[in-house]
């Protein structure tokens, strides 16, 4: 009973993450994604050399995710799903590497603290706190380098195999994370504590750093081939701002945790002092101890590491921006992820008469984590759930690119397309380049119908009338309505906007708003969020009087519905 126990508590960290995916993820590229095109372009045709791979991508070698990315993209129609659940089997193998770590250094595998602590491990490692990464296949590079980095640790750890063996397949490892994220050439220093645990004589030891650091030497001499970065770092503008990059460095550590302004950099400074006094701690015992130590000492020294350097790199931005965006916590929770068995260690070494006091402490700061753990997904899930339109509506105006006009899609932070990148000309490229290789389908040749015999909605603010709304041009114009499919259980993610007998639109609407009047009237919980508004320019109109109509795009019978109602607009210089 107590087995079946302990299996559901492992397995709900990772039950609740694959349950987050498989309810947000939409197949949509989004930002660097449609920097891949061109490379899919160029393998499609047969033309595609190695410094494609090798090219810089924002200041970063990514050879090994391209390939990747490249592989499963060629398999499934680029259908980014894939890349999602990769990541998540890069997270499963990361887990089942820690515990097996772990467990290899406790002789009674049945005891509570063990459990307790891997477990706590394992929701660590499936935090929904790391939701942009989770939900961004293009992300699977931060899960790899972390999956790298805990087999380089795990095999240094295995005294099973020959030293220099393990040497060789950690070198490997390390070579696979530098080439997937620059972060990942710190590697070769965080993993200096684990290579000098492994046991041997003194000058083998000495030997064997010594090829250590040459490997890392002539990994980082290769990683400087040709490298010229389109954004530089000024370390001058760094040093004029200390309080904002030591701001920023402890915010990174902090935010797995809460992500508030103050709050995630104490917290981060707490983290630091945490795991320096288990460092001095366990380096003041004896060798045994310290090589028991030194797996977690380098995950967690990688944390740290890295947390330094996306400071150097992303500091210009301003403290809070390592708390405004989740992407960084998933290499931060590897400090976390260190101290926790750190002090499961700490307490197994500590004496029989502070022994209970120990664990006492540890359970009630492991409730605390849990806690936090369960705030922060509920957070992760309640910001999925808010962008979750916003990414599906960027799928319906990739397929509908052809009918957006440039003036306001492309220059408009509420344009369905800024969703995907605020470099609009590159999804317009870019899009022609994947309806070619088959791997998206761009809409051509749809109907308008403007009468339907059912209605899909209403243009209610401003009403069309006889009198036109005048307005001058510089001014803005809010428009307003609901929409609905009334056929279907699902429901329009926007509305597009066109004027006059234009069949092409000038703006969009999302369909997220709060619609009780309308679901009552149509006896209908589905139609709860059927309300949509936007406010644009009337730069966006031409001169003189126009009528603004509203259409939903039915995708199933590949049609434009236009909605009932319309605005008379007259738009004067």
């Amino acid at each position: 009973m107590k087995k079946i126990a302990l299996l559901i508590l492992y397995l709900i960290p990772v039950a609740l993450l694959i349950w987050f995916v498989a309810s947000f993820s939409v197949n949509v590229p989004v930002h660097d994604q449609w920097r891949l095109v061109n490379l899919f372009d160029k393998i499609a045709g047969g033309n595609v050399s190695f410094g494609e791979f090798w090219a810089l991508h924002s200041n970063h070698r990514i050879i090994f995710p391209k390939i990747i990315i490249s592989i499963l993209a060629f398999s499934s129609q680029w259908n980014i799903n894939y890349e999602l659940i990769l990541s998540i089997f890069f997270a499963i193998a990361s887990f089942i590497l820690i515990y097996k770590l772990s467990a290899n250094q406790v002789r009674n595998k049945g005891d509570n603290l063990f459990h307790l602590t891997n477990i706590l491990t394992g929701f660590w490692v499936f935090a929904l706190v790391q939701h942009e990464n989770w939900l961004w296949g293009f992300q699977l590079a931060w899960f790899l380098v972390n999956l790298c980095v805990i087999i380089a640790i795990f095999v240094l750890s295995l005294e099973t195999i020959w030293g220099d063996s393990r040497l060789f397949i950690a070198a490997i490892c390390c070579e696979v994370a530098s080439f997937s994220s620059a972060q990942g050439l710190l590697s070769w220093l965080a993993l200096i504590p684990v290579v000098i645990a492994v046991k041997g004589e003194f000058l083998q030891i000495r030997k064997r750093l010594g090829l250590w650091i040459f490997l890392f030497l002539l990994t980082a001499a290769l990683y400087s081939i040709d490298y010229h970065p389109k954004r530089e770092m000024s370390m001058i503008s760094l040093w004029e701002k200390p309080l904002v990059v030591v701001n920023y460095f402890f915010n990174i550590l902090g935010s797995p945790i809460v992500r508030y302004p103050g709050f995630s950099g104490v917290l981060g400074l707490v983290i630091l002092l945490v795991f320096l006094f288990f460092l001095f701690y366990f380096y003041s015992k004896n060798v045994a101890i310290q090589e028991q130590a030194a797996p977690w000492l380098s995950l967690g020294f990688f944390s740290v590491l890295s947390a330094v350097f996306i400071t150097v790199g992303r500091a210009r931005f301003g403290a809070n921006h390592a708390i405004d965006s989740s992407r960084y916590t998933t290499v931060s929770i590897c400090l976390l992820i260190a101290i926790l068995q750190l002090c499961l260690l700490f307490i197994r070494s500590d004496s029989q008469e502070k022994k209970f006091i120990s664990k006492l402490v540890y359970r009630f700061f492991a409730g605390v984590l849990i806690c936090v753990i369960w705030v922060n997904s509920q957070q992760a899930i309640a910001q999925a759930k808010s962008a979750l339109v916003y990414r599906k509506s960027a799928g319906d105006c990739l397929e509908l690119i052809h009918y957006l006009d440039g003036n306001f899609f492309d220059n408009s932070p509420d344009s369905c397309l800024w969703v995907m990148t605020e470099k609009t000309q590159v999804v317009r490229e870019g899009a022609e380049v994947l309806d070619r290789l088959g791997f998206r389908k761009i809409a051509g040749n749809i109907a308008f119908i403007d009468r339907p015999n059912t209605v899909y909605g209403y243009l209610d603010n401003p009403q069309l009338t006889t009198k036109s709304l005048i307005v001058k041009k510089g001014d803005s114009l809010r428009v307003s309505g609901w929409a609905i499919f009334p056929d279907s259980q699902k429901q329009p993610n926007i509305v597009l906007l066109s004027y006059g007998k234009n069949q092409s639109f000038f703006a969009n609407a999302y369909v997220n708003l709060d619609s009780d009047d309308v679901a009552k009237a149509l006896k209908s919980d589905k139609y709860n969020q059927a309300r949509w508004g936007v406010t644009f320019s009337a730069n966006f109109l031409p001169i003189g009087e126009t009528i603004i109509n509203v259409w939903v795009y039915n995708p199933s019978d590949r049609l434009f519905v236009k909605l009932d109602g319309g605005a008379k607009v007259t738009v004067e210089k």
